[in-house]
C-alpha cells in the first residue's frame, strides 16, 4: 500500500487538487480512496483503512452482491462439498420455498435484523411451525457468515435475532403390550416386514441404517451389528454423525429372528438384509405406508412414526436401568448430553432415587457423629 498522495487535475476554471491514497481491495484491484481537503484527513483515514486490513477485519463488498447470489455461492462451494445428501437437499429446500421469494433480489448489504424479523412474522401468519422458522433463520445465517468467509460481507445481521421457542413435542414410544401386538401382526399378516420390524426395535437403528444393512455386517460370533453406512434416496452414505458409525449388541432373540430370515431373504447383487420382492433396495417411504402403518391398524395400536421405535429402544433399556453411556452408544449419539435431554424424562425412578439418597443422609450415619444442627445452627450464625 502507498503513501498519502495529493491529486490534481484541470478544469475550465483552473487546477484543482486533493489529498488522495491508494490500496488493494479484496477483489485485488487498485482502489483510489480521494477527496480529503487536508493531508492529514487523508493521512488519518489512510491509517485507519490500514489498521482493518492488518486486523483482517475489512472486507471490501460488491454493492450490487444479491441474496441469491450469496446462496448459490454457499450451495456450490460449501453445501455441495461438505454437506450430506440429505442436508444438501433440505438446504434447497428451505431456499427455494421460503428465503429466495422473499429475501432473493435483496442486496446482502440491505437485509438487517429487522428485515429478518419481518420475514419471520410473514412465515408465522402463514402458519409455519416455529422450528422451520428457525431453520430458516438458522440457514440465512450461515449462509452470510459463508459470505462472510469469503470475503464478500463483513456483517451477519442473523447475529442479532432472536429464535422463536419451539416446545417439543411430547416423545413417543410402544409399551411392552404394544410391541407384543404388533410383532404379532406383523409375523401374521406381513412375514416379510416381521424382522426389519423387530430389528428396528430391539437395535434402535434408523431407518436409512435399516434399509442399508448388508450381511457382511452381521457378525453371527460376537452377536453384533456394525453401522457403517446409510441409504438416502437409493444411494449409500455415510451415517449421520461420526459417532453413529458403531456396534449394535443383538438379542439372542434378534439373533435367531436374523438367521431364519436370512433363509428366505430375496437375493441380491447389493446382499441387502431388509431389501424389496427383488432383492433390490427397498423404498424407505413405501415399507412405512405399506407396512407399517397397516401393522399399527391392524393391532389397534396408535399411529406413531417409523422413527418412533428408535425411542421405543430407548424406552426398553432405560426400564432396565441400562446406563446411560451404553445407550448413547448403542443409539450412536454425538454424545451423552444429547441422550440425556431426550430420555431423562423416561427415568422417573432415578429421580425418586436421588431424593431418597438425601433423604438417608444423616440416616446412614449409624454412629450418630453428625447430628443435624438444627436451631443451634441459626445460632452459631448470629
Amino acid at each position: 500500500m502507498s503513501k498519502v498522495f495529493k491529486r490534481k487535475w484541470k478544469t475550465k476554471s483552473g487546477e484543482k487538487s486533493c489529498w488522495a491514497f491508494d490500496y488493494l481491495n479484496t477483489f485485488g484491484k487498485r482502489k483510489i480512496v480521494s477527496g480529503f481537503k487536508t493531508k492529514i484527513e487523508a493521512e488519518k483515514e489512510y491509517s485507519k483503512k490500514l489498521n482493518e486490513i492488518n486486523n483482517g477485519i475489512y472486507v471490501e463488498t460488491k454493492k450490487t452482491l444479491t441474496f441469491r447470489e450469496i446462496s448459490e455461492k454457499f450451495i456450490k462451494y460449501h453445501a455441495e462439498i461438505h454437506c450430506k445428501p440429505s442436508t444438501l437437499s433440505s438446504y434447497k429446500t428451505y431456499l427455494k420455498n421460503h428465503l429466495l421469494p422473499y429475501l432473493g433480489d435483496m442486496r446482502a448489504l440491505d437485509i438487517t435484523p429487522n428485515t429478518i424479523n419481518e420475514l419471520t412474522k410473514i412465515k408465522q401468519l402463514v402458519k409455519l411451525s416455529n422450528k422451520t422458522i428457525n431453520h430458516c433463520i438458522i440457514l440465512t445465517g450461515t449462509i452470510f457468515q459463508n459470505a462472510i468467509n469469503e470475503g464478500l460481507l463483513n456483517i451477519n445481521p442473523v447475529s442479532r435475532v432472536k429464535k422463536l421457542r419451539v416446545i417439543n413435542a411430547e416423545m413417543q414410544f410402544l409399551i411392552r403390550e404394544e410391541i407384543f401386538a404388533i410383532l404379532e401382526t406383523a409375523k401374521k399378516h406381513y412375514p416379510g416386514f416381521y424382522p426389519l420390524l423387530f430389528t428396528a426395535i430391539f437395535t434402535g437403528m434408523r431407518r436409512g441404517e435399516l434399509l442399508g444393512l448388508t450381511w457382511d455386517k452381521i457378525n453371527w460370533v460376537t452377536k453384533q451389528i456394525r453401522v457403517d453406512k446409510s441409504l438416502y434416496k437409493d444411494q449409500f452414505v455415510t451415517p449421520k454423525t461420526i459417532n453413529s458409525i458403531r456396534r449394535i449388541n443383538m438379542s439372542n432373540d434378534l439373533v435367531k429372528v436374523l438367521k431364519e430370515w436370512r433363509l428366505k431373504c430375496p437375493p441380491g447383487k447389493l446382499n441387502l438384509v431388509f431389501p424389496n420382492s427383488e432383492g433390490g433396495i427397498q423404498d424407505g417411504d413405501n415399507m412405512s405406508k405399506r407396512r407399517f402403518l397397516p401393522v399399527l391398524r391392524r393391532s389397534g395400536v396408535s399411529q406413531i412414526r417409523f422413527h418412533d421405535l428408535r425411542h421405543t429402544y430407548a424406552s426398553l433399556l432405560l426400564a432396565e436401568n441400562v446406563p446411560g453411556k451404553y445407550i448413547q452408544m448403542q443409539l450412536g449419539h454425538s454424545s451423552i448430553q444429547v441422550t440425556m435431554d431426550r430420555y431423562s424424562h423416561l427415568m422417573p425412578e432415578v429421580h425418586t432415587q436421588g431424593v431418597e439418597a438425601l433423604n438417608d443422609f444423616f440416616e446412614k450415619d449409624l454412629n450418630n457423629k453428625h447430628k443435624f444442627p438444627g436451631n443451634n445452627y441459626k445460632d452459631s450464625v448470629l
